[in-house]
């Protein structure tokens, strides 16, 4: 993992010369993706700049103690009116992922594209492209960014950042993890990050009825010929135990711990007629992204996930997807 001098130059360059600027986090964000954008905005706020940040969907209830979060907005009504003059998509593989491309379509050609991403998949899309496969996440690389020039970080910033790069490495236990990663989140501590705060939020944030809608998981949990465990969860397992899609956050990096599973594979219904389906491995040789890249979807080696159309129907030899 290097650093980047030149593309960090015209990254400060084009914020500099803008006065209007729209952060994007991906759609269903995480807090990664909330995590970079946010601790962006906190900079651009004491830059003076006008900014602006879009999301698909809602800030998750668990997210909500980040600096700025209510400043995110969820349709492009207001923000189609803009003449915004930089653009930067934080954690979005490509822009179907962002959930915004016709923002992009309108303002491709009249403000500058900034794409800062950490997914091995990523294009390049932007006009300026900083893309790592080898961060942690997203929230590493803006830090690298603040610290290469010497941008201030305060308790808000690093925060945020240390939000991301908690909840991407899942708390310095996945494959994410690396002695730079841990490295940069004792610098943020040392800053002032809300460590008590983010792990109160994030880690110490399940109820009796997530785990037991995780108990049904694991007691659905099937071994393949394959090397591959699965489980499913049902729109009716949510109803039933009163939860939502965010107390299922987690649950695919915790039956990573499986020890002789090859790929981890979670099948969850949502409530819009898709089957999202999470992949995990800490198998060497494993690359979960060329299985997600199939089926339209992507992410990282060790982590991807893909959509499919359809519902969950259980048979007498297991379950399946079926088109709707």
């Amino acid at each position: 993992m290097t650093e980047n001098p030149q593309i960090f130059k015209q990254i400060h360059q084009a914020i500099e010369k803008a006065n209007e600027i729209l952060l994007i986090a991906h759609q269903k964000p995480d807090g990664d993706t909330l995590g970079a954008n946010l601790a962006m905005a906190n900079w651009l706020k004491s830059l003076g700049k006008h900014f602006h940040i879009f999301c698909l969907h809602p800030v998750p209830q668990h997210l909500r103690y980040l600096p700025l979060w209510e400043h995110v907005q969820y349709t492009d009504t207001e923000i189609s009116r803009i003449p915004f003059e930089a653009v930067i998509f934080i954690d979005s593989s490509n822009v179907a992922y962002a959930g915004a491309g016709a923002i992009l379509e309108k303002l491709k050609n009249h403000a500058t594209i900034i794409n800062i991403d950490h997914h091995a998949s990523n294009p390049g899309f932007g006009d300026l492209n900083y893309v790592d496969p080898d961060a942690s996440s997203a929230s590493e690389m803006i830090y690298r960014f603040f610290n290469y020039h010497q941008i201030q970080i305060n308790r808000d910033i690093a925060t945020c950042l240390l939000t991301g790069i908690l909840t991407d490495t899942g708390g310095f236990s996945n494959l994410a993890t690396t002695q730079s990663s841990m490295k940069i989140a004792g610098k943020l501590l040392g800053y002032g990050a809300k460590f008590r705060t983010i792990t109160n939020h994030t880690v110490k944030n399940k109820t009796v009825n997530t785990l037991k809608l995780w108990g049904r998981a694991l007691d659905r949990l099937t071994r393949h010929a394959d090397g591959i465990v699965s489980t499913v969860i049902t729109q009716a397992d949510l109803q039933e135990y009163e939860v939502t899609d965010e107390d299922l956050e987690g649950i695919a990096n915790f039956l990573n711990a499986l020890q002789d599973a090859r790929i981890i594979m979670v099948l969850k219904e949502d409530p819009t007629g898709f089957v999202k389906v999470s992949l995990r491995t800490t198998q060497d040789g494993v690359d979960v992204t060329e299985l997600a890249n199939k089926f339209g979807g992507g992410g990282h080696q060790k982590a991807a996930g893909f959509s499919l159309p359809g519902k969950l129907i259980r048979t007498p030899t297991g379950w399946r997807i079926e088109a709707v």
